[in-house]
């Protein structure tokens, strides 16, 4: 199980700007009408299990379930912010909890309804306020590399493949390359190129993890992939396949920095 697993909510966390997180500056929002979860559930996990993961049914009123997650991983899905623009307690990266929820027969799980479970089972209240984060600008390097798009990839429209280790690109813009490379590296990435127009790119660097890289070596090749002479990084990767460069940088950025979390909930 791995963090790749919070599916349910990946489209909300990609979907947050680069500089900052769309969020509520109220503490505890007092609206009439807030999402709820219809039942939840929520038991201690085991701190001595080093996977978490969830799944939904996906449809309204389906189920949706969290296996030994951190309490930190429940703050950001609730808030919808990103790691590096949340300050919280330390503790909350090994406190874990397990929940059972179903959702309401006209609604699909979403970060509203986390925030909502939040406040009033841990008593989560929050600020926000403007700090300077570390990131990356993407500048040129001696050399680009990065092909434009030719016109008859223009016409064919825009297109993006991405993996753990992968982002791909046809009519791709470099301010989108640049959001692509900071979920990867899960802090702001801000194009600094002055490269207009689209670009066609296949970005890849070498697996960390052992398995998969075995399995490339097995099935790799014939699918071009040849994982022996891939960059060791994607730092090393943007420079050498794109002629590019992420060069260290702060941003400021609207930071949530949580006030208060309890460290058990209130009961079921």
């Amino acid at each position: 199980m791995r963090q790749a697993a919070l599916a349910s909510f990946a489209a909300i966390i990609v979907a947050l700007g680069v500089l900052s997180a769309s969020i509520s500056t109220a503490q505890q929002p007092q609206q009439a009408k807030s999402l709820h979860f219809e039942v939840a559930t929520i038991r201690p996990g085991n701190p001595k299990l080093g996977g978490f993961s969830s799944t939904s049914a996906g449809s309204p009123g389906g189920q949706f379930r969290m296996v030994n997650m951190p309490l930190k991983q429940w703050v950001k899905m609730g808030l919808s912010v990103r790691d590096y623009a949340l300050k919280a307690p330390t503790w909350l990266d090994t406190s874990r909890f397990d929940l059972d929820a179903r959702m309401p027969a006209n609604q699909r799980a979403s970060a509203e309804m986390m925030k909502t479970l939040l406040i009033e089972r841990f008593g989560l209240k929050w600020h926000e306020e403007l700090q300077s984060v570390s990131g990356y600008k993407l500048v040129t390097d001696k050399k680009v590399l990065v092909q434009p798009s030719t016109l008859l990839e223009r016409l064919k429209g825009h297109a993006t493949s991405s993996g753990p280790t992968l982002i791909g690109g046809t009519n791709m813009p470099i301010s989108e390359l640049a959001g692509a490379l900071g979920e990867v590296l899960g802090r702001p990435v801000v194009d600094a190129t002055h490269l207009s127009g689209g670009f066609d790119f296949k970005l890849m660097w070498r697996p960390d993890d052992d398995a998969t890289v075995a399995e490339w070596k097995l099935h790799g090749k014939q699918n071009g992939i040849d994982v022996d002479n891939l960059p060791d990084s994607v730092f090393t990767a943007v420079r050498e396949q794109l002629g590019l460069r992420l060069q260290s940088a702060k941003f400021p950025s609207n930071v949530i920095v949580v006030d208060h979390i309890n460290g058990q909930p209130t009961e079921n």
